[in-house]
């Protein structure tokens, strides 16, 4: 996954949890650690996007997907591809790095474009961590 629109980033500093992370994976905070996202996250714990593979308990740095544009490959068995009526529909993940078309479930990645060339959506979260 990626950040998709030209905004100027805000990157943060966060400790890895168990079982590290790979470079764009979309990732959650649990545990106060930061763990690549599983399928059906909690929207609120969805935080940022990992810079780089980082191993568990080491820090990395994370771009924050407040109010972004990310662009994220998609998959989907039943459906597979988008249209103009799947624009404001919300989708769940397969994993940390693809979104489910054919979870709309207490999904988070709230659909505002697609390319179904690349097969990519572009979303964003619909709630984010506040983190405190």
């Amino acid at each position: 996954m990626y950040i998709r629109d030209g905004q100027s980033s805000t990157v943060v500093k966060a400790t890895v949890g168990t079982g590290g992370v790979a470079k764009g994976s979309l990732c959650v905070i649990t545990s106060n650690t930061a763990v690549k996202s599983a399928a059906a996250p909690t929207a609120a714990t969805v935080f940022g996007i990992a810079l780089a593979t980082v191993a568990a308990t080491a820090v990395g740095s994370f771009e924050l997907v407040s109010n972004r544009i990310i662009t994220a490959k998609y998959t989907g068995s039943s459906k597979t591809s988008l249209t103009d009526a799947d624009l404001t529909k919300v989708f769940d993940l397969t994993d940390d790095l693809t979104v489910n078309l054919d979870d709309t479930t207490g999904g988070c990645c709230f659909c505002v474009g697609y390319d179904n060339v690349a097969k990519t959506i572009d979303f964003v979260v619909t709630e984010v961590a506040k983190i405190v």
